[in-house]
Order: C-alpha cells, then sequence, then structure tokens
C-alpha cells in the first residue's frame, strides 16, 4: 500500500485521502485485489480513527471481512488495542463482522470471550445473536475458551444468556451449544471439571435442557469421572458459599425435570411471534404450568415416602439421564 495512504489512514485525514482517490480512482480497487494485506480500515481501526473507518466503511465494506498477512480483520484490530468505541460502530455498521474468522478461526466474538470481556459479548449477542454458534479452527465454543481461560464471570454471561434466550429455536440452540465438543471431544461441562471450577459446573447442571452427562471426551471419561479422580486427588471442588458437593450435583440432574418445567420453557421460547389471542392463550396455558410446579412440590405423587421418614426419599426415586 502506498506509504502516504498509510500515513493518511493513521492520522484519520478523510480530505487528504479523497485527495489521493482523484489521483487514483481505481486505488482502492487495487487494494481489495490483494488477498491478504492491511487495508486502509486496518490501519484506522488499530489507530482507533473512528471517523476515517466508517468512512473507509461506506466506500469499500469488503475491507470489513479482508484479513490482513496476520489473519486480523479491522474488528480484530480494534478490539486487540482497546478500541471499544470502534468496535461497536462497526458492529452497528455490519453485524456479521462479529463472526468473521481470523487466524485459527477466532472471530471478535472468540476474541472477547477469550478474555472475559462481558460487556462486548452482551453487545455482541444482543446485535448477532447467531455469533454463539460458530467455532475455533479447534472446534472450540466461546464458552469453551471462556472456561479454558479462567474467565467465570464471561461464562456465567454467555450460559444465562443462552438459558434465558427466547427465540425460536433456543431449545435446540441451547442444547446445541453446551453439548458441543472441542477437537479433544470435550464438553463445557469436562472443561470445568478439569479447573475445578465449580461454579460453572453448578451452573451447568441447574440447565433444563439436553445436559449430556454421559459423554466422554478423548480419553473415555464423563465429567462425573474427571470430577471423581479430582476427588482422589484430594483437591476441593467446593465453594463456600454452597456445601452441596458437585458429585451430588451431577446426580441431582440425573434426576427427571417435571412435564410442567419443561412445557413453561418452551411456552416462553415459542411465544415470540403469535397473534394477540395466541399469545393470551400462552399466557393462560403458563399460569397453568406454574400452578401445577407449585401444586406438584406440594403435593408429591402417592407411593413417593414410605411411613413419616423423609429421610428415605432418595431411595425412591429412580435417576433419569438426559437423551
Amino acid at each position: 500500500m502506498d506509504p502516504s495512504l498509510r500515513e493518511i489512514a493513521g492520522t484519520g485525514n478523510i480530505d487528504a485521502l479523497y485527495s489521493l482517490i482523484g489521483e487514483d480512482p481505481y486505488m482502492l480497487e487495487h487494494i481489495d485485489q490483494i488477498p491478504f494485506i492491511d487495508t486502509p480500515l486496518h490501519i484506522a481501526a488499530n489507530k482507533g480513527q473512528i471517523k476515517f473507518a466508517m468512512e473507509m466503511m461506506n466506500l469499500k465494506p469488503s475491507f470489513g471481512r479482508k484479513l490482513n498477512q496476520d489473519g486480523f480483520s479491522p474488528m480484530h484490530l480494534a478490539f486487540k488495542m482497546g478500541h471499544t468505541r470502534l468496535v461497536l460502530r462497526l458492529l452497528e455498521t455490519d453485524k456479521d463482522l462479529v463472526r468473521v474468522k481470523g487466524r485459527e478461526g477466532m472471530t471478535p466474538f472468540h476474541c472477547a470471550a477469550a478474555v472475559g470481556n462481558s460487556n462486548l459479548l452482551f453487545q455482541f449477542l444482543e446485535t448477532c445473536p447467531e455469533c454463539v454458534e460458530d467455532v475455533t479452527v479447534r472446534n472450540e465454543t466461546a464458552l469453551h475458551l471462556a472456561l479454558k481461560n479462567d474467565h467465570t464471570d464471561a461464562f456465567n454471561l454467555l450460559h444465562g444468556w443462552l438459558r434465558k434466550n427466547h427465540r425460536g429455536g433456543g431449545n435446540g440452540l441451547e442444547r446445541k451449544v453446551v453439548n458441543w465438543r472441542d477437537d479433544d471431544d470435550n464438553t463445557v461441562l469436562h472443561i470445568a471439571a478439569t479447573k475445578k471450577q465449580h461454579q460453572a459446573v453448578q451452573l451447568l447442571l441447574d440447565s433444563f435442557y439436553g445436559l449430556d452427562v454421559k459423554a466422554k471426551n478423548s480419553e473415555g471419561l464423563t465429567a462425573r469421572e474427571i470430577i471423581e479422580n479430582v476427588g482422589r486427588q484430594g483437591l476441593n471442588m467446593s465453594s463456600a458459599e454452597d456445601d452441596d458437593t458437585t458429585t451430588a450435583k451431577i446426580k441431582r440432574i440425573k434426576k427427571r425435570t417435571s412435564r410442567p418445567e419443561r412445557a413453561l420453557v418452551k411456552l416462553i421460547r415459542t411465544k415470540n411471534g403469535l397473534s394477540e389471542n395466541m399469545l393470551n392463550a400462552t399466557l393462560v396455558v403458563a399460569a397453568l404450568v406454574i400452578t401445577a410446579i407449585y401444586q406438584s412440590s406440594l403435593s408429591p405423587p402417592r407411593g413417593l415416602w414410605q411411613g413419616d421418614n423423609t429421610s428415605n426419599l432418595h431411595h425412591h426415586l429412580k435417576p433419569y439421564y438426559y437423551h
């Protein structure tokens, strides 16, 4: 690239840019023909020149998806250099820029998860929810990256978003992402168990939908077996706030989630797009579901307890595995 154009992009001089375009109208087109290059948008993004970057996006939006010789897009560079406002402006201009895969298949969304930037993760998810499905060359989701880099707050945000996502198809999306396996066949539950991240394990075990606790990684281990191995090594995974053991959490997730609970979440996730009459009917059913949950908690099925000894409760409950 012309050194003068590089300097103009770095200083954000829009007037000088158009002077160069006047001298060579095909200047930007020539740059775009090079597969991997620092475009003027890359230079502006690296320096945090917001106005120049927006001008360049207007003139040559394809630059937003182009990678430089280091494998980074303009949004990657803006994020790396801490230019958050520029990242958000690029996101507003083209939401799919957050899904551009750079070096090692890392998207800007992945980068935010890897460093634990919860604020940007939230903005990315709200603007482009599809980005949560993207994976790296190691087959890692953003949830994998957050846990592998010990950013439990970022993981909590990602997992919480999945659970509270009311868009159509939310059930399948949650099931798909929480059970996704990386190149070592590790799900996020395997990662959390291996790294002794108690809070993350607890959150996953509290999921309503489709957590596969029987999934085995490349070493043939389930998350439960990993936790048991950790316990045999004398390492404590319990938190100060919660005396319940992680193993107990795993046993609990094996038990059947009640039909009313599952129905309620499905109702919430499918209500969008309904007519007013259909929505009202849905709300009525939801109210009945909540009532059923409450009543079932007060009136357990006959035969569940024998006599008055409630300590025998667990002997009458059969474990349930999600499939």
